[in-house]
């Protein structure tokens, strides 16, 4: 079986790293042999309509990777949602007076534009983040203020660990779940013209063809898979907080659920390696 995971970059660090493994130990407890594919969603989701994978991890649904979906998904169907509430939007610092900055159209403000850095790191360039967050500069009149730089996602994480350490003023474009909404170092801004989008749900798809064609058994299993928001921060803080691996990251989240995963498997004992 193949498996893509749809991710930033280069795929490294704040970029939910444990999805590949996790969904590969799940599935090899199903008794498949997986194979897994990376690359940003500009390579992965035309694997998708291409019928080049059995599996993919993970589109966020409706809205985040809408354009992606309605180009790439119409011979794919949604298989399950590993977790709901994802959504971008930016954020500052929490030391930035919330009396001075509370949406994103207070960062036109005189007074703010002298304090605030006037570059805004993103991730990849076509990462749906980087391009809704060029759509908000445009909305908000601050295209001539600010600009957006597209990047790797090591580059997103450490501007923000550089600039928080200097306790300058920034805007971060970001998402949930993902490990920062735990550290509580950061405070999210309105957005009142909803360009950065709602909530989305994080779903597992597949070519249609293929995933008619796995066992029956397979397909009832991943169909029941449900995380939530907290399993993800949690995996994804053990990779890049504890420095715990991918792969060890998912084998104890499955360690510590195992009654959830019998339920999941249809009541199989569970052997976790």
């Amino acid at each position: 079986m193949t498996a893509a995971w749809s991710c930033w970059a280069r795929c490294r660090s704040a970029s939910t790293p444990w999805s590949a493994p996790w969904c590969s130990r799940y599935l090899e407890r199903l008794g498949h042999a997986v194979q897994v594919r990376e690359g940003p969603h500009e390579s992965m989701f035309p694997l998708l309509s291409d019928g080049a994978i059995d599996l993919m991890v993970a589109a966020w649904l409706p809205e985040g990777h809408a354009q992606y979906w309605a180009r790439y998904g119409g011979e794919a169907c949604e298989v399950a949602s590993l977790y709901d509430g994802a959504r971008f939007f930016w954020a500052v610092p929490d030391y930035v007076p919330s009396d001075a900055v509370s949406t994103i159209a207070d960062l036109a403000s005189p007074p703010v534009l002298e304090r605030m850095t006037r570059d805004i790191q993103a991730i990849g360039d076509g990462a749906a983040i980087t391009t809704a967050s060029k759509t908000a500069l445009e909305r908000y009149g601050l295209a001539d203020s600010y600009r957006v730089l597209p990047g790797s996602s090591a580059l997103w994480l450490e501007t923000y660990r550089r600039l928080h350490a200097r306790g300058d003023w920034f805007v971060f474009p970001t998402w949930t779940p993902q490990f920062l909404n735990s550290a509580g170092t950061l405070r999210e801004l309105g957005d009142p013209l909803g360009v950065l989008g709602h909530g989305n749900r994080a779903v597992l798809v597949a070519p249609s063809i293929r995933f008619d064609a796995l066992p029956a058994r397979t397909r009832r299993a991943l169909a029941r898979v449900q995380l939530s928001l907290d399993d993800v921060n949690r995996m994804d803080w053990a990779v890049n907080v504890d420095g715990r691996s991918a792969r060890e990251a998912a084998r104890d989240w499955l360690d510590s659920n195992a009654d959830l995963l019998a339920r999941w498997l249809g009541g199989h004992e569970i052997t976790i390696d």
